[in-house]
Parts: structure tokens; sequence; C-alpha cells
């Protein structure tokens, strides 16, 4: 194939018809599909439960950019009941584990296409989450968007055909529902009040331009909080097996001084869990 293939218009338009495929309903609803069986078998969950269990307190904040419900599944087993909030708010601080999805999840469901949508109750916000059993299967996250409670279909098969509400990987990304403009807030008010960052598996990437300024925003704001004697120096931990990523966060953090810490430690994520 000659180089200018790979160039121009041509180049264009592949892009765009891969996009188009991603985007689609259907690839959508499969892989959708496919996360949910994986998340079935809890040997794939052992890294994650001693993650959880070691290292998530109440009060910390978890900023996950997948759609699996993996850790919701460890956080879940190792307390019995969800004890997760997924809207930051300081004055809950104190009485919850705050799981932030800004790309959504796999359990998220738009509340007109549920199957039984009698008795849904509201996320906004309580104190804990209700016990199973108790009114129903689902938490209201805004007017239009509902989240499945317990992880698990084997009770509620209709829900695998269900098209979740996730953000696809493309480079224009919407976050029309008010759900996921709220979870943004959060991620910018955590990360700006947040006295330790632990950034673990994850790149930045170049192609997500959003979540780039917004992360680029909170570290400032939290550098600047710093430095009006607001709140402690920012803590920095990096872990990540390719070195260039270290890079990235350090341009964030920027000739920040004694108003941040950075540390960088290369090497995949399970195997900086399994030394926790």
């Amino acid at each position: 194939m000659q180089p200018r293939s790979f160039s121009g218009e041509t180049l264009i338009r592949s892009i765009e018809r891969r996009m188009s495929f991603i985007s689609s309903s259907t690839f959508l609803r499969a892989l959708a599909a496919f996360l949910w069986n994986s998340m079935q078998s809890t040997d794939n969950l052992k890294a994650l439960r001693r993650f959880a269990e070691k290292e998530i307190l109440l009060g910390d904040v978890v900023i996950t950019f997948n759609w699996d419900v993996g850790l919701e599944r460890s956080l879940y087993m190792d307390r019995k009941e969800p004890s997760f909030h997924y809207f930051y708010s300081r004055k809950l601080a104190q009485k919850q584990v705050f799981l932030l999805k800004p790309h959504g999840s796999i359990d998220w469901f738009k509340k007109v296409d549920l199957p039984n949508r009698s008795g849904i109750v509201d996320h906004h916000p309580p104190e804990s989450p209700p016990k199973r059993g108790v009114g129903s299967d689902y938490l209201q996250l805004d007017k239009k968007i509902c989240v499945f409670k317990y992880f698990d279909f084997t009770e509620h098969p209709k829900l695998v055909k269900l098209q979740s509400v996730i953000v696809p990987p493309v480079s224009s990304k919407e976050f029309k529902h008010r759900a996921l403009q709220r979870t943004w807030i959060s991620v910018f008010r955590a990360v700006s009040q947040a006295t330790e960052l632990h950034v673990i598996g994850y790149s930045l990437p170049r192609e997500d331009q959003f979540a780039r300024l917004v992360l680029r925003r909170a570290i400032r704001n939290n550098l600047l909080n710093v430095e009006k004697g607001k709140k402690p120096a920012l803590s920095l931990r990096v872990v990540n097996s390719d070195e260039a990523v270290w890079t990235t966060f350090s341009r964030l953090v920027g000739g920040s001084g004694a108003l941040a810490k950075i540390e960088f430690q290369q090497g995949l994520s399970q195997d900086y869990i399994a030394t926790l």
C-alpha cells in the first residue's frame, strides 16, 4: 500500500467509519454484555478486592474511566452492602466511599428502558444506600438515568439486552446526561481538594482532550489553594509501565516546587496492587 493511502481524506474517512462503528448501539450492547460476563467470576476480581480491602477507606474518592463493575463488586463483597456514592460531596466525606465514573458504566441505564420502573430509589444523596429488597433494584442518578444496584444479572437477564449509558472511545465526546455532567463536576472538585493523588495505570491519553482539560484545571486549582495556604501540599504518585506517563503528569504539576511532591513507580498496576 502506498504511503499516501495513510494521509489526507482517505485516512479521515477511514477513522470516521471506525468511530461510527464504535459508537453504534449494537457494538456498545455487545461490549457491555462481554464486560458483564467477565465480571461474574470472583477469581477475576481477586486483585481488585485486595486493593479495596487494603487501600480504600471511607472518605476516599476513586475515579475510574472503565465501564466495568469490577471495583463496585469488590467494594460490595468487602462491605456486605454498597457503601459508595456516585457523586462527590465534602459533607459526606467521612461516611462514604465516592466512586466517580465520568465515562458512564455498564450498569447505568435510561429509566424509560427499564423493565420494572416502580419504586426506584432516589440517589440525591442518601446517607447510605438502601438494603437489598427495600424499594427497588435501582438507584436514580438523575431524572433519566438509573443504576442497577447489585452487579449481577442472574435475576435480571433482560438488563443484558439494554443499551448501557457509556461514553464510547471517540475524540468528540458528548456528556448530555445530567448524571455524567455531575460526575465531571465531582471529579473537578475532588481533585481540586485532594491532598494525595494516586494515578494507577491511567495514562491520560492525548486523544481524551476533555479529561486532560478537566484534570489540568483541577490540579492547577489544587496547587493554587496550596499556595494560598488553604490546604497542605499535594502528594502525587503515578504508577505505570510507560515512563512517558510520568512526563505527562509532571507537566500537569509544572514547576510547583514545594507545592507538590511527585513520585513515579514504573510497573504494571496488578503488580503494584500485589505489593500493597
